[in-house]
């Protein structure tokens, strides 16, 4: 169960466990999600409209985009950043799920809730802990989002030389292009989540009469599912400007994708964006990021609790043994 339980009669696991849990179901989660983010991040990148019939869009709808990649590039393609993608995912769900257990946890003993699923409470805790997993994995989203907007005409070749070229040419501050934004992002998305996902159980449970006890799989998937699809549906715009900003000084890969656009901040890229395309424009890749953040939220959670449950019977067998 995500979130910390008051009950004297749960059994406590080390703390560690909360973020191994984390990191092994955003594994899972982004395996299957990978080739919708992959279609997510071209589209965002498109300045172009993204508008079946169009003469000047290189992409044009979800299936097509799917038919073009694979036509172009490959099968594989759709899969292309994955390792970096990966590490980004690890490392964000590590942190986040980590992070969210001890501030649950410490803020529950501090007496300032009398309902530690409060989504009020939730929505304080995701933000926080959603800005220290953004600050730590933000490097290898950078990477990643660089591997998945190179076409045919490739400048990185692994993770690896990726990493060493963007030090080599752009410093440390080359890993944090477009933190801003993604900070800015990850309080209204990452706090939404957990706040949704605690209300539309609590609203489950009611409407089933059902105990946390007995929730099963579906009520665990369908929550995420709804909670991801709000949370994105809000902070959208701020996702594709954060994929603007990570692309800059990468014009050489992004060649044969279209117009390019150079956007040199946080305000110049909203001016940019609402100059060129107009309101449509801070929602490119709208559909398949909606498709995507429901299936990896509601993933996310569903792996996280059942991880945590096979990790907590496995230390409540280890106490009975020990007694």
């Amino acid at each position: 169960m995500v979130g910390y339980n008051p009950d004297p009669q749960t059994v406590r696991v080390p703390k560690y466990v909360y973020g191994f849990c984390g990191a092994s179901a955003a594994f899972i989660s982004r395996v299957f999600t990978q080739p919708i983010d992959v279609c997510k991040i071209r589209f965002q990148l498109q300045i172009e409209p993204i508008e079946r019939g169009s003469s000047i869009s290189k992409y044009q709808s979800l299936n097509q985009a799917f038919g073009l990649i694979v036509k172009e590039e490959g099968f594989g393609a759709l899969w292309k950043g994955l390792l970096a993608a990966q590490s980004l995912s690890i490392v964000y769900g590590l942190v986040q799920f980590a992070s969210f257990e001890a501030l649950n946890q410490s803020l529950w003993n501090l007496n300032l809730t009398q309902n530690p699923r409060d989504p009020v409470f939730y929505f304080l805790c995701g933000s926080v802990s959603g800005v220290a997993a953004t600050v730590a994995a933000h490097p290898l989203d950078v990477v990643r989002t660089r591997f998945v907007s190179q076409g045919q005409q490739k400048v990185y070749s692994s993770m690896f030389q990726s990493m060493r070229l963007i030090a080599r040419h752009e410093g440390v501050r080359g890993f944090y292009r477009g933190v801003i934004p993604a900070v800015i992002q990850i309080v209204p998305y990452n706090g939404a989540s957990f706040a949704f996902y605690a209300k539309f159980q609590s609203m489950f449970r009611k409407y089933t009469g059902k105990t946390s006890s007995e929730a099963g799989a579906v009520e665990s998937l369908c929550c995420g599912f709804m909670a991801g699809a709000f949370a994105k549906t809000i902070i959208y715009p701020l996702d594709v400007l954060k994929k603007r900003l990570q692309v800059q000084g990468f014009e050489e890969g992004r060649r044969g994708f279209g117009q390019l656009v150079s956007v040199h901040s946080f305000r110049h890229g909203i001016k940019e964006i609402w100059r060129i395309e107009g309101l449509a424009g801070f929602f490119k890749g709208y559909s398949p990021s909606l498709i995507k953040a429901a299936i990896a939220t509601g993933l996310n959670f569903y792996c996280y609790e059942q991880f945590l449950s096979l990790c907590t019977n496995y230390y409540r067998k280890k106490e009975l043994r020990s007694d």
